[in-house]
């Protein structure tokens, strides 16, 4: 994805006794494989029924893609234009949101053609009063169009382009149901504001899309307008409130769609970098220049080979920092380009778990940038069902000069009605060393809103003989009214992924989850009362930890929203740990704590949301608040700052605050050409950090960084460190 902004995310037995260790080890052994055994099963099943499985899509939107004389003036001028003289549009867009079904408020139409080299549609977003049009940097604030394009016809994945009014570029992709806006290629959009609205002009070119075989093709397409004045999302093949337009399985068909023959294209991407450092562990200015490539070539239409050497990613903005107040390890999400593109071919796992997780390589625990020699990526699809991944990375080691190699190879088999079946493995030598994941997993679509999901593990680890499996199975229901599932997980004292992530290991999990949904025609646009339920035992039988939470919330038309809720809580803590420096003693807790979580309309130029926690702690106390204020002008400028603040005492003189405080913000000089900042500052670890960026880009992510980076540990583990870094990288269409 390419964006001019910088984007704010957010995502919510019994052990019996034997004689000896050697009939221990054997009966381990042997459940094991009974488990694997039941877990082959139940994948067998989701296999036959997912291959039975009948599809939902007869009564989806119909058009016909018309092929253009001459290719669109790309100017954003629709109207104007005589190449869509002869096209008849999409129109009579359906809403989603609030009023689920009913026609959309404003009138859009969409002229989809195609030329001999690109694909070309022009869309016209009329506005009954375009003072009304809201436009920002961030497309996510801003009134936007996005076209989600499925051209295998599978509804499991596909390409998604989006703009807004002020011409911001982005683009994605969507696997699962779930949009990726790390995916970035090549292409171009043009937008206009008129008296009548605003309108655009997207040129794709076929070397840019990943489609089948066949001269003439029929895809999936859904188009959306977001409307944010009141909040309206539209859609032309009509989706559920429940859903979002990234269910393909709900998107229309266009027929007609010629593709070029195939051809090889061949892009390289070099880059230079000039930087300088000071501070740190080593005394005096150093200096670091560096260059490096990129490669991508396309095998065929539908799969491409991805190079790279001496990988670089100091453009790349700096983690936001996170304060841990539980036991567990805490989450990191990938950032770096490379990485993110394709991530959801080798995407495997649930939350709190991935069996590949990237940030395993050329990153060490402590979060410091180790060289990456090179490596190599194979992704995309085998035929029209079947997907492939495969990545081969070397990285220098945590400890020193060792080189880490790490591959993962990934193949599943997309089957009707949302299902699909796959296997995962990874390997990671150091070395002679050498530790190994091995995964099974299997989706079955039931119906429109039923999903069963099964996935089993294995993990070879030096030292580690037994117990190193893992399984969960997940089965959900999500309808107009009711969101209902249910799951349970087990993962083996001996799990051990070792180019993956795991919060915790050593537990069997059981959750459940409902929730109803209610809608009021008059204020609301919905209201969500919800119950939950998640305990974990470890393999001991030992309550380690339980959350029965009660929460309901209220959303209105005009975007505000609140949520209250009541949690009720156990933990166990079998061992000591600290919590910014303070001991939790081991035992058994049960507390009680309230939250609220609170935001305003996000239509005009201020808005803020507040999070607050009030009740138990570990035998203890806590009070938390964390409010966060957002302001934006025009379509330029944006910024926002935010505190964490807790403040915990567990008796006696066991009483501290933790604090960690945000601010950044983002001013688009054009939609290519942006400058921002992330300041940060946590008071546990007396962590200050800076990170400012100028971006100008020229093709998809390639153009000129501009990086200033600061770190100053001020409880004096490590003097300040300061480093500015100038990168600059070109794509040359070589084929």
């Amino acid at each position: 994805m390419r964006m001019a902004f910088t984007q704010q995310q957010l995502f919510r037995g019994v052990m019996a006794s034997v004689p000896s260790e050697t009939l221990r080890t054997q009966a381990r052994a042997r459940g094991r494989a009974a488990g694997f055994l039941r877990v082959a099963g139940v994948l067998a099943a989701l296999i036959a029924a997912g291959a039975n499985a009948a599809a939902t899509d007869d009564d989806r939107r119909r058009g016909q893609a018309m092929h253009l004389a001459e290719a669109p003036t790309l100017d954003g001028n629709v109207a104007g234009d005589p190449a869509w003289e002869d096209i008849q549009p999409f129109t009579e867009f359906t809403q989603m949101r609030p009023d689920a079904g009913a026609p959309a408020s404003e009138r859009t139409e969409v002229f989809f053609g195609f030329t001999d080299d690109a694909l070309h549609v022009g869309v016209i977003c009329h506005e009954t009063d375009p003072a009304n049009i809201i436009a920002s940097n961030d497309p996510f604030l801003s009134d936007s169009f996005i076209m989600v394009l499925d051209a295998f016809g599978t509804g499991r994945a596909g390409m998604l382009f989006g703009t807004n009014p002020v011409g911001v570029e982005y683009d994605g992709q969507v696997t699962r149901e779930f949009p990726d806006w790390n995916w970035s290629t090549l292409w171009e959009v043009r937008t206009r504001r008129h008296d009548g609205g605003w309108s655009a002009e997207f040129e794709i070119p076929f070397q840019s899309l990943r489609y089948g075989g066949g001269d003439e093709q029929t895809w999936r397409v859904n188009f959306a307008r977001e409307i944010r004045r009141n909040n309206e999302t539209s859609t032309w093949s009509p989706v559920p409130r429940q859903f979002s337009v990234f269910r393909l399985a709900l998107a229309g068909r266009i027929d007609g769609v010629r593709v070029p023959p195939p051809r090889r294209n061949l892009e390289i991407t070099p880059y230079v970098l000039a930087g300088a450092a000071r501070g740190g562990e080593r005394e005096g200015v150093r200096r670091d220049d560096d260059l490096g490539v990129d490669l991508k070539y396309s095998i065929t239409p539908s799969l491409t080979l991805d190079l790279t050497y001496n990988t670089d990613f100091a453009q790349v903005e700096s983690d936001q920092q996170q304060v841990n107040l539980g036991r567990f390890s805490l989450f990191f999400p990938e950032t770096r380009p490379f990485f993110l593109e394709n991530a959801g071919s080798f995407s495997v796992g649930f939350p709190g778990l991935r069996l590949f997780h990237s940030r395993r390589i050329g990153i060490a625990p402590d979060g410091r940038r180790l060289r990456i020699d090179g490596g190599m990526r194979v992704s995309g699809r085998v035929g029209a069902a079947t997907n492939v991944g495969f990545l081969r990375m070397r990285a220098q080691g945590a400890e020193g000069d060792a080189r880490n190699d790490f591959t993962v190879a990934r193949v599943s088999r997309d089957l009707r009605n949302r299902s699909s079946v796959g296997v995962l493995a990874t390997d990671r030598r150091d070395g002679d060393s050498s530790r190994q994941t091995y995964g099974l997993d299997g989706n079955l679509g039931i119906g429109d809103n039923g999903q069963l999901y099964a996935l089993a593990a294995r993990t070879r680890t030096p030292g580690v003989e037994a117990q190193d499996h893992l399984f969960n199975l997940y089965g959900a229901y999500n309808s107009t009214d009711w969101n209902v599932d249910g799951a349970y997980t087990e993962i083996a004292p001996g799990f051990d992924p070792g180019v993956g992530f795991a919060t915790r290991t050593d537990y069997r999990r059981v959750g459940v989850f409902a929730m109803r949904r209610f809608v009021d025609e008059a204020t609301l646009r919905e209201w969500r009362p919800l119950a939950s339920y998640a305990g974990f035992w470890d393999f001991d039988g030992y309550h380690e930890s339980g959350n029965l939470h009660f929460e309901s919330w209220w959303l209105w038309k005009n975007g505000a929203d609140v949520w209250p809720a009541v949690n009720f809580i156990h933990e166990g803590v079998k061992e000591p740990f600290t919590i910014a420096g303070v001991t939790v003693p081991s035992g058994d807790y049960q507390n009680r704590s309230f939250q609220m979580g609170m935001s305003t309309p996000q239509t005009g130029n201020w808005s803020a949301n507040a999070h607050v926690v009030a009740g138990g702690f570990y035998g203890g106390k806590r009070h938390s608040v964390s409010p966060a204020l957002n302001y934006r002008r025009d379509e330029a400028l944006s910024a926002w700052v935010a505190w964490d603040r807790n403040v915990i005492d567990l008796g006696g003189e066991d009483e501290f605050e933790v604090n960690l405080a945000r601010a950044g913000f983002s001013y688009s000089f054009t939609p290519k050409v942006t400058l921002s900042a992330l300041v940060q500052y946590n008071d546990a670890d007396e962590m200050f950090s800076a990170n400012v960026r100028f971006v100008w880009l020229r093709s998809a992510s390639a153009g000129l960084y501009v990086v200033y980076n600061e770190l100053d540990n001020r409880g004096g583990l490590r003097p300040p460190e300061r480093e500015l870094v100038l990168k600059y990288s070109h794509i040359f269409d070589v084929l």
